[in-house]
C-alpha cells in the first residue's frame, strides 16, 4: 500500500529476526523505522511522507542489509501518475523458469519508475497438487518480478493458470503469497489511487470460469455504485470480447457479458483491462475502452483481428485524461491511444472475421465506440437497414456496409466481406443472469517462504463475508 503520504514495506526472512527500514529523499537514508519483535514476516509502516515524491529505502535484519531501492508516493487526487500493465508472462513449458521476454520487460518497467503496476494474470504455467513444484514455479516468478516489485506496488488479477483448478480445487495460497495483501486475502478487491477507482475481479471461480456471478457480482455492483470517483478502471483476467478464447471468456454467457458492459457504462468505467488472449488488442464499446494485454512472455497467439507481439502497456493517468501505449521488446510504441477520445465513431467487427467464410445466416457482431445517434447496415449495396441481419441466403461473396452518426453529426463507415456457403442456419442464444449464482470460494492459507524485500501491495475495500 502506497498512498500520497505513507508506504508499507514488507519482506520475509527464513529465521526470526528484528526489522529496520532506513529511508529518505536521497540515498543518505537519514530516517528509519524499526520493529524489535522477532519475526519472519516484517511489515514496517512509513508515515508522514511527502506527496508525489521519490523515496529511497533499505531494510536491515540482524545486521544484514538489502540493496537500496526506491518508490514514489502517490500524487494528489487528480494528479498524473504512471501506471504499467502487463500479463500472461507464464512460461511456455518449463515451469521453473520464467520467459526471457518477461525478464527483459521487468527491467524495462523498473526503468520507467512507475507509480503502480497492474498484472492481468497467468503468472505461472501451472498450479498442481505437487506442493514442492508449486513452490519452485512461484519462486521463479517472484525472483524475477521482484525486479520491479522493489520499486512499485503490483496489483494482480488471478489467471486461470494461477489457481490450481485442474486439481478440482482452488489452491490460492501461492497467489496470495506472491501478492501480499493486508488483512483477509481476496481474489477480488478494489482501491483508490490518486482519485481513480480501480476494481479487480476474479474470472476463475471454480465452476464459474468466465463469469462474474453470485457474491462477487453483488460486491462488484455495490463497489462501483459506492465510488464517487470520476474515473474508474476494472481489471480481470478473461476478456469480455475475446479474439482467441471466444466462448471461453466473459462472453461464455452473452447475456451476462452484455449486463456487465451495461453496468460499466452506467457507472462511468473508462477502462477494462484484461489478458488471457496472448496478444494485444484495443476496442471501445459505448465509451468503455477494452484493452487485452496478454503479451508479457507466454506463447503468442495470432488471429484475423490481431497479431500477437510481446509487449507491456505504459500509461499516464490523471482524473481527466489517460494516455496508453503498447511497448514492444525493442522499446518501440506499437499502438497508442488517448482518453477522452476525440474523433468519429470507431466501428469494430467481432465473432466472425472480415473476408472469412461462413454458413448463410451467420450473424456478425458489430460494436461502436459510442452509441450512434443513427446507424445503418447495408448488405450487397442494397437498401439501408436499421437492424443487422445475418449473411444473405445465397452462396458466394457478400458485402456489408456499416454507417454510424455521432452526436456531432459526423458519419463513420466500415466495409466488410464474407463468403457464404451451405444452407440457412438457426442459432440459439444462451441467456443467464448476472447475480443468480452463489459459487463457493475456497481460500488457502498463506504459505511461508524466504524471499527478498518487496514493496508491499495492500488491497482494501474488501468484500464482506
Amino acid at each position: 500500500m502506497v498512498t500520497n503520504s505513507s508506504a508499507l514495506i514488507f519482506w520475509k526472512t527464513e529465521s526470526l529476526t528484528n526489522a529496520t527500514v532506513s529511508y529518505g529523499l536521497n540515498t543518505s537514508l537519514l530516517e528509519s523505522e524499526s520493529n524489535t519483535t522477532l519475526d519472519t514476516q516484517h511489515r514496517i509502516q512509513l508515515d508522514g511522507l511527502n506527496i508525489d515524491s521519490k523515496y529511497y529505502y533499505r531494510v536491515t535484519t540482524n545486521g544484514t542489509e538489502s540493496e537500496t531501492y526506491h518508490f514514489r508516493t502517490a500524487p494528489p487526487d487528480g494528479g498524473e501518475f504512471k501506471m504499467i500493465i502487463i500479463g500472461d508472462n507464464r512460461p511456455h513449458s518449463v515451469i521453473t523458469e520464467q520467459p526471457e521476454e518477461y525478464k527483459q520487460f521487468v527491467q524495462m518497467i523498473a526503468a520507467e519508475e512507475p507509480h503502480i503496476i497492474i498484472h492481468s494474470g497467468d503468472c505461472v504455467l501451472d498450479v498442481s497438487d505437487n506442493h514442492e513444484a508449486n513452490l519452485l514455479s512461484w519462486e521463479a516468478f517472484n525472483n524475477v518480478t521482484d525486479g520491479m516489485g522493489h520499486y512499485a506496488p503490483i496489483y494482480a488479477a488471478i489467471g486461470n493458470h494461477d489457481t490450481g483448478s485442474k486439481t478440482g480445487a482452488r489452491l490460492l495460497e501461492y497467489f496470495f503469497d506472491a501478492f501480499e495483501q493486508y488483512g483477509e486475502p481476496s481474489t477480488y478487491y478494489s482501491f483508490d489511487y490518486a482519485g481513480v477507482h480501480i476494481t479487480v475481479l476474479d474470472t476463475e471461480e471454480l465452476g464459474y470460469e468466465g463469469r462474474i456471478v453470485g457474491d462477487q457480482y453483488d460486491w462488484m455492483v455495490n463497489d462501483l455504485e459506492s465510488s464517487n470517483r470520476e474515473m474508474k478502471f476494472v481489471v480481470a483476467h478473461r476478456p469480455m470480447y475475446p479474439l482467441t478464447h471466444i466462448g471461453d471468456s466473459l462472453d461464455s454467457v452473452p447475456a451476462e457479458r452484455d449486463a456487465l458492459q451495461q453496468i460499466f457504462e452506467d457507472h462511468n468505467v473508462s477502462l477494462f483491462i484484461c489478458g488471457h488472449d496472448h496478444l494485444y488488442n484495443r476496442m471501445t464499446v459505448n465509451g468503455v475502452v477494452h484493452i487485452i494485454s496478454g503479451g508479457g512472455g507466454g506463447p503468442l497467439y495470432s488471429t484475423p483481428w490481431a497479431v500477437g507481439f510481446y509487449h507491456y502497456m505504459s500509461s499516464n493517468v490523471s482524473q481527466s485524461e489517460v494516455s496508453l501505449a503498447a511497448i514492444s521488446l525493442s522499446g518501440t510504441t506499437r499502438d497508442s491511444y488517448r482518453l477522452p477520445y476525440e474523433g468519429p465513431i470507431e466501428i469494430f467487427l467481432r465473432a466472425i472475421a472480415n473476408t472469412s467464410t461462413h454458413q448463410i445466416g451467420t450473424m456478425p457482431e458489430i460494436y461502436f465506440s459510442a452509441r450512434p445517434s443513427q446507424k445503418y447496415f447495408s448488405w450487397d449495396s442494397g437498401g439501408n437497414q436499421t437492424d443487422l441481419t445475418g449473411i444473405p441466403d445465397t452462396n458466394g461473396l457478400h458485402t456489408l456496409d456499416v454507417y454510424a452518426n455521432d452526436s456531432e453529426d459526423v458519419w463513420s463507415s466500415a466495409y466488410f466481406e464474407f463468403t457464404a456457403v451451405g444452407e440457412v442456419i438457426t442459432t440459439t442464444t444462451t441467456t443467464g443472469t448476472g447475480n443468480g449464482m452463489d459459487p463457493l470460494l475456497i481460500f488457502g492459507s498463506l504459505a511461508v517462504a524466504g524471499v527478498v524485500v518487496v514493496l508491499i501491495v495492500v488491497f482494501w475495500h474488501k468484500r464482506g463475508k
